[in-house]
């Protein structure tokens, strides 16, 4: 009854989606987070991108990237209500997800045959992380939703180079710099494999500035209040969380005490709030911090560098000394432990020195590690990259079977 791949991927999509309604009734978020609701108020009532309120007036923002605020904006426009509002955006981000894993299934066909792209896309849909970050009013859905919409566009050009492809691809790739702003040191990797392994150098350095154009009202906009052509600038409190003497693997909370948890930076935050809450305070803040964290890491170099190989190892593998609650749970702990070896598999078996898409896929996993462990890891970071693990440990499966069963 269920042999045909068209009917099988339409029982997975409909397990998916029970699965996901199922996590929503139990853990579905009642109140969002009160970052994502200045914002969206700021947004309301003063048309400003601003996560921070100071004596009742909004400072605008470059602490948060633009993009799920005004997200999440646009919902709030349509649907007023509160409640209706929460239940909205989980609607959406249901509806994103499934879409995911049947993007998710393509992006499988184009590189391994359809019995390989059903088991992929299976694990995928059913990783228990990745359906309870549907229930969660959270930037990660809409991240996955668009990490394999930039992979399925990438596999298509990376073998021909249609112009509407290019385009697409470089839509996508602009949403999620706006998203994530670390994602544009990756897309200019991936422009720079494609220019390796393509050699077409006027289709790619229009693609590039076509991708710059876009984000740069954005930067525009940060550069007439900031000074700064950035996306965001948190550099200094990202790395100061995760590299003090208190931190852990997955950091150590900041927000709103810094002054606590970091006593070495007391003086100078309160000489700089002394000035008044002007935007660009901000800026300075983070370089404070910035300075306060190389000052850590300059003053033991053997500490940080240990710390930042057991966050890389704990990223790829587990954190054996994690916090967050249900880590250790079975639903999160297996999975997460066959799909870390499974991924050592294909990266054992499948790497070379070619310019092709499994060493691409490699280099773009193992170098995204590289960058969250010079500040800290958290478990969602590993959702992100749940695409690419799979279709890393898909080609190691399929080598292993070719060996063993040719």
């Amino acid at each position: 009854m269920f042999n045909s791949p068209v009917k099988k991927i339409l029982l997975i999509l409909f397990f998916s989606l029970c699965l996901r309604i199922v996590a929503i009734f139990f853990f579905a978020d009642t109140q969002i987070d009160k970052e994502w609701g200045i914002m969206i108020y700021n947004l309301e009532n003063y048309k400003m991108l601003s996560s921070r309120v100071v004596d009742g007036s909004p400072v605008p923002n470059l602490f948060m990237p633009p993009l799920y605020a005004l997200f999440l904006y646009s919902i709030k426009l349509i649907f007023t209500d509160t409640s209706l509002f929460l239940n909205m955006t989980i609607f959406i981000q249901l509806t994103l997800s499934i879409v995911s894993i049947l993007l998710m299934y393509f992006i499988f066909l184009r590189l391994f045959e359809k019995k390989f792209s059903l088991i992929g896309t299976t694990i995928y849909a059913f990783f228990p992380l990745n359906i309870y970050a549907v229930s969660q009013i959270s930037s990660i859905t809409l991240q996955m939703f668009l990490i394999n919409l930039y992979l399925f566009y990438f596999i298509k050009i990376f073998y021909e180079m249609k112009k509407i492809d290019l385009l697409l691809f470089s839509v996508i790739s602009a949403l999620l710099i706006l998203l994530r702003g670390e994602f544009f040191i990756f897309v200019l990797f991936s422009l720079f494999y494609l220019l390796l392994k393509k050699r077409k150098l006027i289709q790619i350095f229009f693609t590039t500035i076509f991708i710059i154009l876009l984000i740069t009202p954005y930067l525009y906009r940060n550069y007439t209040i900031f000074n700064i052509f950035t996306i965001t600038k948190s550099t200094g409190f990202n790395l100061l969380k995760g590299n003090n003497p208190k931190t852990k693997v997955e950091g150590i909370g900041l927000y709103g005490a810094v002054k606590v948890v970091v006593p070495e930076v007391k003086n100078e935050i309160e000489k700089l709030e002394e000035k008044g809450p002007i935007a660009r305070h901000d800026l300075e803040k983070d370089q404070i911090l910035l300075d306060q964290a190389l000052k850590f890491i300059k003053q033991d170099p053997k500490k940080y560098f240990n710390l930042y190989v057991k966050k890389f190892l704990s990223f790829f593998f587990i954190d054996i000394n994690s916090s967050y609650p249900n880590y250790y749970s079975l639903f999160h702990i297996i999975p997460k432990i066959f799909l870390s070896i499974g991924t050592l598999m294909g990266i054992i078996l499948a790497f070379n020195l070619k310019f092709n898409l499994q060493n691409y896929f490699i280099i773009f996993y193992l170098s995204n590690i590289a960058l969250f462990s010079v500040f800290f890891i958290l478990p969602r970071y590993s959702l992100i990259l749940l695409p690419i693990q799979l279709l890393i440990s898909m080609e190691g499966t399929k080598i292993l079977t070719r060996k063993f069963f040719n």
